[in-house]
C-alpha cells in the first residue's frame, strides 16, 4: 500500500469522525481504566439492566461486562467508526451479557433498563434528560459522568478520585429539581 493511499484512508477516517461529531455535538471521549472502575462501583450490586448512552469505543460497557456477569449491559453508539471498532472488540471479548445497537439514544424506542451511564458532551444533555424523563421508569439510577442533566437534581455529586471530573448521581421520579 503507497503512502498516498494511506493518507487517504487516514483522511476518511478523520473525516467521518469529524461530520459525525459536528453532527452529533459530541465528540467520542475514551475514559481511562480508573475512571471506568469508579463508575462501575457505583452499580447496584443486585443483578440489572445497565446501557450506556454513546458507549464511543466501548470501554465502559466491555468493562462493566467483564466485571459483572450478572449484570446486562447495552451500549448504544450513533457515530460509525467508534461502533465498529467497539462491535470488533465485542466480537473478540465474546462476553455474553453485552449486546452493542448502532443507534440514536433519543430516538431509539426501547427501554434503557435500570441504570444509564453516560459520558456526553454538556449539549447533549439536556437530550439525556428529555429521553430518560419519556422512557425511564422510576427508580432507575443515572450514572453521569463529568456533565449534569439540565433540570434534574443529583441525588450524589462525586468529585472523581482519577481526574478532576464529578459523578452525577440522579434517580428517576425523584429526579426533578424542586
Amino acid at each position: 500500500m503507497s503512502e498516498i493511499s494511506i493518507l487517504v484512508i487516514l483522511g476518511a477516517i478523520v473525516a467521518l469522525i469529524l461530520i459525525y461529531a459536528m453532527r452529533l455535538r459530541a465528540v467520542p471521549m475514551p475514559s481511562l481504566r480508573a475512571a471506568r472502575d469508579e463508575i462501575i462501583a457505583y452499580l447496584p450490586k443486585d443483578p440489572c439492566k445497565v446501557t450506556d448512552f454513546g458507549s464511543g469505543w466501548g470501554d465502559l460497557v466491555i468493562d462493566i461486562a467483564r466485571s459483572r456477569p450478572d449484570i446486562t449491559v447495552t451500549g448504544i453508539e450513533l457515530s460509525p467508526l467508534p461502533y465498529a471498532i467497539s462491535r470488533m472488540r465485542a466480537v473478540v471479548t465474546q462476553l455474553q451479557n453485552l449486546s452493542l445497537i448502532r443507534a440514536d439514544f433519543r430516538t431509539l424506542d426501547r427501554d434503557p433498563g435500570d441504570v444509564v451511564v453516560c459520558f456526553l458532551d454538556p449539549r447533549v444533555m439536556a437530550d439525556v434528560g428529555d429521553t430518560l424523563t419519556r422512557r425511564m421508569k422510576p427508580g432507575g439510577i443515572v450514572i453521569s459522568r463529568a456533565f449534569a442533566i439540565p433540570g434534574w437534581q443529583a441525588f450524589g455529586e462525586i468529585p472523581m478520585k482519577s481526574g478532576s471530573d464529578r459523578l452525577y448521581l440522579y434517580r428517576v421520579g425523584k429526579h426533578l429539581a424542586v
